[in-house]
């Protein structure tokens, strides 16, 4: 009786649940982990076997820069994190006035279909051309054009002047009404066609402190004024194939990322590698130059880049390419300006991008180190892809007053090194070198595990020729879960990005 009384009951609870449409996702959920035990694999990736829709109503729930970050898992979230935002129509005039009064947060005749979230909208120019805006209120803004068909894609040179705030702002605090507190703008695949529309729009962005421009569509060169009260501090430029030439008069500047061809530099000053600006109208923390596709101007003396190079010697993270040393970054720390020694006193993370096919060459390199006295993290990348450049140099030495020990050098982390005996052959140089043996993490090309170099103390393998007393480890492998103990501390580290 007892049974049947519970079938009873069951069944009963059942029809409830089926005549309550709202309450079959929660018994849906409740259900899962049943289903795992029996149905399911154990190492099964429940949350990427989601439906698109039911991982944008999960996104919709985080803050707007952790849904951003979703779009780097994998190809398959890059937009996912957008798919609920409504879409709106009109002409290229009417997008940028919704997207100021998107911002000011003012209603317009797009009042109606507010978004479910406040993180932006999608509008749509016809002709399957849209342009995706979003923004996080009184922070960060992106305005994407990649889906925008550029019929006419003219090559352009783009003068941007980013103005602070005015001095009843800064002195008295009366904002005005026509300014926009977005301190991060994030403008990819601009073309021509909107380059003015952008410049115009942005004389209102008074409290800019971070500016991206991705992947712009034929500018030639571009000139940024961010001087006066300006508060930008961080600019990044990355993929526009096309550009040029830079020029920058940014006193405020803390951090400058470029990524693509080598282009020409100059400065507000209009200096050149002869001369030496007063004062000098930078102050870099971080500096990123991956030159590894190469030159785009083919006299690389006359470039810019060793006047540029001189006055980042503050800087506490810098990242470069092995092919630019003999031709740019050489003749600086062979020939300083007034006869001082050239180091970088405060760098303490360096990431050097070189090319390297069956044998790495790290002449360059260890020529370099000997002027980062101070280096804690030291990241390698070898990019078979990456240019090469004939190097007509044998010998790299450059005399410099004491060779550091490098004592503060804690991990080094090499990728895409061509084989184990290369990367074993750098861990003894660093010891002949500099007298040190950091934590040295090795992920490869060809072994998909994370290796760990390390000393062996079998004297039978201090003997051996090749390897000599380094030996390999596998620390962590993609294709099982187990891993082995490694020694205490060790902090495994991601590169920087790219």
């Amino acid at each position: 009786m007892g049974k049947k009384s519970r079938n009873k009951r069951n069944q009963s609870e059942k029809l409830k649940i089926d005549s309550n449409p709202g309450c079959r996702w929660s018994i849906a959920i409740l259900d899962v982990p049943k289903k795992l035990d029996f149905e399911l694999p154990r190492n099964e990736d429940i949350i990427s076997s989601m439906h698109d829709d039911i991982l944008s109503h999960v996104i919709s729930f985080l803050p707007f820069k952790s849904a951003v970050q979703t779009s780097f898992l994998s190809t398959r979230w890059k937009d996912v994190w957008k798919r609920n935002f409504p879409e709106r129509k009109g002409t290229i005039d009417e997008a940028f006035s919704a997207i100021s009064s998107f911002l000011h947060g003012r209603c317009d005749r797009y009042s109606e279909q507010k978004p479910t979230s406040n993180w932006g909208f999608i509008f749509n120019l016809g002709k399957r051309s849209f342009i995706t805006v979003a923004a996080e209120p009184d922070t960060a803004l992106q305005l994407d054009f990649s889906n925008v068909k550029h019929e006419l894609p003219w090559r352009f040179d783009w003068f941007l002047d980013i103005d602070g705030p005015s001095y009843n702002t800064l002195f008295f605090n009366k904002p005005s009404s026509f300014s926009i507190t977005v301190k991060s703008l994030h403008l990819k695949s601009v073309s021509c066609t909107f380059s003015g529309a952008v410049s115009s729009m942005m004389t209102d962005f008074k409290f800019l402190e971070s500016l991206t421009i991705e992947n712009f569509h034929g500018l030639r060169s571009l000139t940024l004024d961010a001087a006066g009260n300006s508060r930008l501090k961080k600019l990044t430029i990355l993929d526009c194939q096309q550009l040029e030439s830079l020029n920058l008069d940014a006193y405020s500047l803390q951090s400058l990322r470029f990524r693509g061809k080598l282009l020409s530099f100059q400065r507000g000053y209009g200096s050149t590698d002869w001369f030496w600006p007063w004062p000098a109208d930078f102050d870099l923390v971080d500096a990123m130059f991956d030159f590894r596709q190469g030159p785009h101007c083919s006299n690389l003396g006359s470039c810019g880049f060793r006047s540029f190079f001189r006055s980042y010697k503050d800087v506490k993270s810098l990242t470069l390419c092995g092919w630019i040393f003999e031709p740019l970054i050489y003749p600086t720390l062979q020939l300083h300006p007034f006869g001082w020694g050239f180091e970088f006193k405060r760098l303490v993370e360096l990431w050097w991008i070189d090319y390297a096919k069956n044998k790495f060459n790290s002449d360059a390199l260890i020529s370099f180190l000997k002027h980062c006295p101070r280096l804690t993290r030291l990241y390698i990348t070898i990019d078979p892809k990456s240019y090469r450049r004939t190097n007509t140099m044998t010998d790299y030495s450059v005399e410099v007053a004491s060779v550091p020990r490098l004592k503060d050098l804690k991990v080094v982390k090499l990728e895409g090194f061509p084989n184990e005996k290369e990367e074993i052959i750098l861990a003894k140089r660093l010891k002949q070198e500099f007298q040190v043996e950091p934590l040295i993490i090795a992920k490869s090309n060809y072994l998909n595990c994370a290796r760990l170099v390390v000393k062996t103390p079998d004297i039978h393998e201090l003997l051996k020729e090749g390897e000599g007393s380094y030996k390999f480890i596998e620390v962590i492998s993609s294709r099982s879960t187990r891993s082995t103990p490694l020694p205490s501390p060790i902090i495994l580290l991601s590169l920087p990005s790219k």
